[in-house]
């Protein structure tokens, strides 16, 4: 394993012994993630933010001495989906971080980007480029891996995957009981897309809702100036009987394009090719944005006795995303003037499921859960055009692309503990299955206004052949204790089968010898986890995974020939590998506690996009011969007095890739060296607790392409204050950048610094600086 340089390691070191002398000195667990907590509860804890979201040093919950109130008062988190069942983050050999839905609302936490600020190694990248000026996400970047790479999931079932003209932000973070994100490999458990990691979110159950009472309510109003969003929400549930359960959700949310208040208006390095003349707005500037989000959650539970549970479930997401795009107007394309572009999005996540949970008194299973989903998504773009041609007639412009990605799945999950001499045995096992189908469309049709006549362009853009694909896999962990469970070995196998069948409509352009055939692969996944207790303090862990992910169909079977250039398939590609050891080593004494990991990951066949083959006017798909990550990640906390408590939260990463076997090694870019320092005080007297969060991020030394952009390093301070009003209401409020400082988010690392005129005028990079200062408010009911 390589070890940081420079600047980097000084950091790094320093911060590593900060956290060791801490430990060493006695330190109060403020932000333990730990045993004992039930999953329904949302116990306040968010706070000093990182720390508070990431935190793994455990320690039993009647070990804990009394601590700071308000946003970091929990000292147990547990993981529902690392191990697939609840288990404390200290009993993962694994590096898990959980974020509460408590959490979420007081840290005025709302998109994907907003939830990994305080998540030091994980990233998000907002989408400003032409092909996605809808303000989206592309997905979670975990350990150097992203895209569809890191599996997501609500409530178990997979979002669906990101194409190169769409999105992966079909997350919506309210009515949220928790999101866990598993770094590192987990397709033993949880299937091929967990290559990289896996990011889950568990939605609330009626009994979080109702805490014991027959009937319980929430209601939320919030506001975030960086994009004057609003929210409001409402949750009702009523316990009926014993038996019978039911929870209706329900929330909006507004919002208006992002303000980069430190984005500079003549573009940067960039430069701003904008016509201002003609409705074109500086290069600082996002396109004016409306969007409308609505979201309705139902669950309804029947327990007919203490063996049975049976929950059905509908959570429908639609969001509209209405733009007027700008950043075309006066520009001259095939003899056309543009004057005027209205652009839609409209994008829906729903999920329909029944999920059955059998807990017989005795025999041969401690637990059978069964469910099946059926998850639907779709994105539908809309476009209006409107200009002049060559000859001085006006012609509109209609586009048209949907994306259809629909889920059936079956999960069956099975759980068995036995001794067996002196030995502590929990076996967990199953199938996990799912058959999804994609379709693609895009159609272009123009009117010619002078003369009526229209003309249609069909399957532009990414076109791809539309499939049918087909998982059905079956797993096996065990889990065994030994010494008095001293030491847990954890030993894990998945059988992964995948086929994917292409349907090529008669948009498609067949190329000579690389038509779509059925792609069918297997593959049989292990990992080894280790824990071992040394003492009531100290505990180590190691970790050996496998993953593997198949090409998407776009991957496989891209086609579109152009004027300029040709999209051609690559129906031959190789499924993604990868091979991880982690270690770990954590620490809890009676005032605090610590937690370091390194990793390692080697990825081979890693799947490179729009590669050009030398000589010819072709972009295409191919394997890369390897891709090499390693890393240190360290976080711990410190009880300074019984109000005051401090947190930190360090990331390091560094990578190379390989083009072929025998090639030399380059950079693979990857996020600075980040952490994320905290203090929380609390008030009782005032039911106040005051959070304030330092993050930093060194500047970026190097990046996969010698012209990649290398962001600076930086610092922002964000505070937070959270008052218990009345027992039913509390209000929180926040204000982020505090001094407003210029910064590039770290997702901007490896942009091109040589951009074309179209390049720099659709894509400005100074859309990927962070926010500038912006505050937050929401008031929160419970009854």
């Amino acid at each position: 394993m390589s070890v940081a340089t420079g600047r980097d390691a000084l950091w790094l070191a320093s911060v590593a012994g900060l956290a060791l002398l801490c430990a060493a000195s006695g330190a109060s667990p403020a932000l333990a993630q730990t045993a004992g907590k039930p999953a329904g509860n949302t116990t306040s804890q968010a706070g000093t933010g990182a720390a508070a979201a990431t935190a793994q040093a455990p320690a039993p919950a009647e070990a804990a001495p009394a601590e700071a109130g308000g946003l970091i008062t929990q000292l147990s988190r547990i993981t529902l989906f690392a191990d697939r069942q609840e288990t404390a983050v200290l009993d993962v050999p694994a590096h898990v971080s959980v974020v509460t839905g408590e959490e979420l609302k007081q840290l005025g936490i709302s998109d994907m980007q907003q939830l990994t600020r305080y998540l030091p190694g994980v990233t998000v990248q907002r989408q400003t480029s032409a092909t996605d000026p809808f303000n989206t996400f592309s997905g979670f970047t975990i350990r150097g891996v992203g895209g569809n790479r890191v599996q997501m999931q609500v409530d178990g079932s997979r979002v669906a995957e990101r194409i190169t003209d769409g999105t992966r932000d079909y997350l919506d973070f309210n009515f949220v009981r928790q999101v866990e994100v598993v770094r590192g490999p987990a397709s033993v458990l949880w299937g091929a897309d967990a290559l990289g990691g896996v990011v889950a979110v568990e939605t609330l159950d009626p009994e979080d809702v109702l805490k014991g009472r027959k009937m319980g309510g929430e209601g939320r109003v919030a506001y975030d100036s960086f994009n004057s969003s609003g929210v409001a929400s409402g949750v009702f549930a009523q316990r009926w009987s014993d038996t019978f359960a039911v929870m209706a959700a329900i929330s909006r949310q507004a919002n208006e394009e992002a303000k980069l208040s430190n984005a500079r208006a003549d573009g940067g390095i960039y430069g701003c090719p904008r016509v201002l003349s003609a409705g074109q707005l500086p290069c600082d500037k996002l396109d004016p944005t409306n969007g409308d989000s609505y979201r309705g959650l139902f669950k309804f539970v029947w327990t007919p006795s203490n063996e049975h549970r049976l929950e059905a479930s509908a959570d429908l997401l639609r969001r509209t995303t209405d733009v007027d795009y700008t950043r075309t107007r006066g520009v001259q394309t095939n003899g056309n003037v543009i004057t005027g572009y209205d652009r839609d999005l409209t994008l829906t996540r729903n999920r329909f499921a029944l999920e059955h949970s059998w807990t017989p008194d005795s025999g041969f299973l401690d637990e059978l859960k069964t469910t099946f989903a059926y998850t639907p998504h779709k994105y539908d773009r809309k476009g209006v055009q409107r200009g002049r041609n060559k000859a001085g007639q006006g012609y509109i412009l209609q586009d048209y692309l949907s994306y259809k990605e629909n889920f059936f799945e079956l999960d069956v999950q099975a759980t068995k503990s036995f001794e067996l001499g002196a030995t502590d045995h929990e076996l967990t096992f199953g199938f996990d299955g799912d058959y999804s189908k994609v379709d693609y469309t895009r159609l272009d049709r123009t009117t010619n206004l002078a003369t009526g006549a229209v003309t249609e362009a069909r399957a532009g853009g990414f076109n791809f052949a539309n499939s049918d694909t087909r998982r059905a896999d079956v797993y096996a962990q065990h889990k065994i204790g030994l010494f008095d469970n001293k030491l847990e070995l954890t030993p894990g196998v998945r059988f992964a089968t995948y086929r994917i069948n292409p349907r090529p409509n008669p948009d498609y352009k067949v190329v000579p010898g690389s038509e779509p055939r059925v792609r069918e692969d297997t593959a049989l996944l292990k990992s080894l986890g280790a824990l071992y207790h040394i003492d009531d303090t100290w505990s180590v862990w190691g970790k050996y995974g496998e993953g593997f992910k198949m090409p998407t169909a776009q991957q496989l079977f891209t086609s579109v020939p152009g004027a300029a250039f040709d999209q051609i398939p690559a129906p031959n590609l190789k499924p993604e590998k990868v091979r991880s050891l982690e270690a770990g080593v954590r620490a809890q004494i009676e005032r605090g506690y610590l937690s370091i990991t390194g990793f390692r990951a080697d990825y081979t066949d890693f799947i490179e996009s729009f590669y050009n083959p030398p000589g010819t006017n072709d972009y295409t798909y191919r394997n890369l011969s390897e891709v090499a990550v390693w890393g240190v990640e360290v976080e711990g906390a410190y009880g300074v007095t019984e109000d005051l408590t401090a947190t930190a939260s360090v990331a390091w990463q560094k990578g190379t890739q390989k083009a072929a076997a025998g090639a030399a090694s380059t950079p693979h870019t990857l996020p600075p060296l980040t952490a994320v320092l905290g203090l929380s005080y609390a008030l009782p007297q005032y039911n106040l607790t005051l959070d304030a969060m330092t993050r930093m991020a060194a500047p970026v030394y190097e990046t996969s392409s010698p012209t990649g952009f290398k962001p600076g390093g930086y610092a922002v301070l964000d505070v937070f204050a959270s008052w218990q009003v009345t027992e039913m209401a509390s209000l929180d409020l926040g204000v982020k950048n505090v001094f407003d400082n210029r910064y590039f988010e770290a997702s901007a690392a490896g942009m091109t610094t040589r951009p074309s005129t179209a390049v720099a005028n659709q894509n400005p990079l100074e859309l990927q600086t962070g926010p500038g200062r912006t505050f937050q408010a929401s008031f929160n009911v419970k009854f």
